[in-house]
């Protein structure tokens, strides 16, 4: 994707970095032509933005290059794919109308490719029950992070987004979860985009870390099996046989 394709259908946003602090800061695209007197600006992608305004230290100042001595990052998303710009630099201009205006700049035009949310999800399949507003649903886990999980339902049905949902894992794991969106698939099926509070985040570590010990477990099982196997195979042709 191009950095000047970015709409605000694509909700980008500019992620700042100091240390271990970040900041994420929404932005607002909108159409930008450079004047020809900037011809400098020319080697660089850009898209144009409202002002950009952010909260610093208890105010609300706009951002201007101060910023630029921190690590800026872009992102944003499109369709089921996200995107991201590293090392942007946010400048003030006067348009090719006179003016003030500020964009976005860029030394490369396309964004790599990157992790739409801030957990990475794992696949993980199990049987799930979900109440919400006194109803039960019946429904399976596609994939599932620290953070959040992917429900798929056999039935559409109608749930409040507003509304907490009381998500039963297993017998020992129940927790509460947002709706955040909803796709529904060609086949009849649901398939719900869950995020879970902050206050179950070590039952959802435990969950992702069974599934990536298992797997680490299976992959170390396969190694050792191709470990043997080449172990006993080799040496047992005739040819190959030292006899005493």
């Amino acid at each position: 994707m191009r950095i000047s394709e970015i709409t605000f259908a694509n909700k980008p946003y500019i992620r700042v970095s100091k240390g271990k602090k970040k900041l994420d800061i929404p932005v607002t695209p909108k159409t930008f032509l450079i004047p020809r007197s900037r011809t400098k600006l020319w080697k660089f992608a850009f898209v144009g933005c409202e002002s950009i305004r952010v909260n610093y230290k208890g105010k609300t100042v706009k951002l201007n290059w101060t910023f630029n001595h921190n690590k800026m990052t872009l992102f944003c998303s499109s369709g089921h794919k996200a995107y991201s710009w590293k090392n942007v630099k946010v400048a003030n201009v006067t348009s090719a109308t006179g003016e003030k205006e500020q964009i976005i700049l860029c030394k490369r035009e396309f964004g790599d490719e990157t992790e739409r949310r801030k957990y990475k999800r794992v696949p993980l399949i199990k049987n799930v029950t979900i109440t919400q507003g006194g109803k039960t649903y019946q429904g399976s886990t596609v994939d599932i992070s620290y953070g959040g999980m992917g429900i798929k339902l056999k039935q559409n049905v109608l749930l409040t987004p507003k509304e907490p949902l009381n998500i039963q894992i297993d017998e020992n794991t129940k927790v509460k979860a947002r709706l955040v969106r909803t796709v529904f698939k060609d086949d009849g099926t649901e398939l719900l985009g869950c995020y879970v509070s902050k206050v179950f985040r070590l039952e959802m570590m435990r969950l992702v870390g069974e599934e990536e010990a298992m797997k680490r477990i299976e992959i170390m099982e396969r190694e050792q099996e191709k470990a043997t196997q080449a172990e006993t195979d080799s040496g047992w042709y005739e040819s190959n046989i030292r006899w005493h």
